[in-house]
């Protein structure tokens, strides 16, 4: 299945294409030629670029199309991606604690742990600093390794005609082993600080078939016994959620409680002239409205006047039918030659009976 978020073009030579009439073409001479334009993207957040899991990629693609005379067939370039990220903002500070129990075969409380954040959200290129504090609940037991990893989730599921077929992958961020003291840990309060990067990182996003989501992944070896020893590998993960503006940027920068979700816009990215600071102010109604409107401007014909031909109706330019983005799907039985990862695409995990598309 291939969806297309939205499809904008521009002309940057030549005449625009027109539904009445038939279209003129010029000869250009061999040699380089440079075409300025710029795009801007309405407020509204699409989904983040993605590579994984396969068979979920989102990407956003540039291509350049010279159109041959006379409705001949062109030439078009090879495809260039752009990464893209939502802008998400960050929330305001407050400090809050993650608690687990680590227990042993899902039987024997092993240890308690508590993990002190000192905000919910955080951005790239900032510091994440965590105090983890576990506390080992049997006097001969200690621990004796701790290991966190930084990871970054992608998920990605779809209906099919059995369920809900389901993929993910996980991608390794950061890892890094924590220094603990030459004496008996029964007892320990750590320090965790890293910088967040900004490579593999995009903010936290859920779309309708992807999502997006981050954790720190812990693996704590505890030692039992003390003639006897034996080890145990527990695991526990504190979920972390990131944003790629500060919050203090809420009040600086104008319109940005203006953008919306993608699922609930039909604005699209809009070609102009790069001379202009800033494209025109878009023209037209919504297709939502333009419908009623148009039915109560126009009158009903007399009985003297014939009916037009075309039926035309006399709006106003200002009344016109607004550029708005269309999503469409198109279903494939087979992957599409030169579709990305189409050589590794492997068998997604199907629930049967679960037809659910929320996260």
């Amino acid at each position: 299945m291939i969806t297309t978020f939205f499809e904008s073009e521009w002309k940057l030579h030549g005449q625009e294409t027109s539904p009445y009439s038939q279209s003129a073409w010029e000869e250009i001479e061999p040699g380089d030629y440079e075409y300025p334009f710029a795009l801007k993207f309405p407020n509204v957040n699409y989904p983040p670029s993605m590579e994984e899991p396969a068979g979920f990629g989102i990407r956003f693609i540039w291509t350049a199309q010279a159109d041959g005379p006379a409705l001949q067939s062109g030439l078009k370039s090879k495809e260039f991606v752009t990464p893209y990220r939502p802008i998400v903002v960050s929330l305001a500070e407050k400090e809050w604690v993650y608690k687990t129990t680590l227990i042993k075969d899902k039987k024997q409380a092993l240890a308690e742990v508590q993990a002190k954040i000192y905000k919910q959200t955080f951005c790239p290129d900032e510091y994440f600093r965590l105090i983890l504090n576990m506390t080992v609940l049997h006097s001969e037991s200690k621990i004796t390794n701790i290991s966190y990893r930084f990871r970054k989730h992608h998920e990605g599921k779809m209906l099919v005609q059995q369920g809900t077929a389901y993929k993910e992958h996980i991608r390794l961020v950061i890892q890094d082993t924590v220094q603990l003291p030459s004496s008996v840990s029964t007892q320990i309060s750590e320090l965790i600080k890293f910088k967040i990067p900004t490579r593999l990182v995009s903010p936290s996003f859920t779309s309708r078939h992807t999502r997006v989501y981050y954790d720190l992944h812990f693996q704590v070896t505890i030692e039992q016994g003390h003639l006897f020893k034996t080890s145990h590998v527990t695991e526990f993960a504190v979920p972390v959620v990131i944003a790629n503006l500060p919050s203090i940027q809420l009040s600086r920068i104008p319109d940005l409680t203006s953008i919306v979700n993608y699922r609930n816009s039909t604005e699209c990215p809009s070609f102009f002239d790069p001379a202009l600071d800033e494209p025109p102010r878009p023209q037209g109604l919504p297709s939502e409205i333009i419908g009623p409107l148009t039915a109560a401007l126009m009158t009903p014909n007399s009985e003297e006047q014939p009916p037009s031909y075309f039926s035309l109706p006399d709006l106003p330019p200002q009344f016109e039918l607004r550029k708005e983005r269309k999503e469409r799907t198109v279903f494939m039985a087979r992957p599409a030659r030169g579709a990305y990862h189409g050589t590794e695409l492997v068998e997604a995990t199907i629930i049967p009976g679960l037809y659910d598309e929320d996260w």
